[in-house]
């Protein structure tokens, strides 16, 4: 399901505030940036969830751009601003577009550089170890 005209506004402006900030907006401030009331401002944040473009956290916060069963990973703020920037301007999702980039970085380096572990309800990246004993 795509985004509504008004989800894409609300993303873009977390997407700044995160970029500005480096953390997400609260919905006090979300609904001041989007010129809406609170309960409104939770909604598009809610409906921004249910599509997969942000992800609650155990406290109740979110994180933008990645959810669903994915990993969090965590990338500089005005790269965050390109991606989404990208993702409103083509209608693409930013786990999409984020998930092709890393495979196709990964898949254009030579060997394995890590392994992937089960780590509580997740995963984890341990990484290899050259003859010597080094990591690589």
């Amino acid at each position: 399901m795509g985004l509504t005209a008004r989800m894409r506004d609300a993303l873009a402006a977390i997407t700044e505030f995160v970029a500005r900030h480096g953390a997400m907006p609260s919905r006090s401030l979300l609904a001041e940036a989007m010129g809406c009331n609170k309960n409104n401002a939770n909604r598009l944040m809610q409906g921004l969830v249910e599509r997969g473009e942000l992800s609650t956290t155990s406290r109740g916060g979110a994180l933008a751009g990645f959810g669903r069963a994915g990993v969090l990973v965590s990338i500089r703020p005005h790269i965050a601003a390109r991606l989404a920037a990208y993702c409103a301007a083509n209608g693409e999702r930013m786990t999409a577009v984020a998930d092709d980039a890393i495979e196709l970085h990964l898949d254009q380096l030579q060997g394995d550089y890590a392994a992937v572990v089960s780590c509580g309800d997740g995963v984890a990246l341990v990484p290899l170890q050259h003859e010597e004993g080094g990591a690589q």
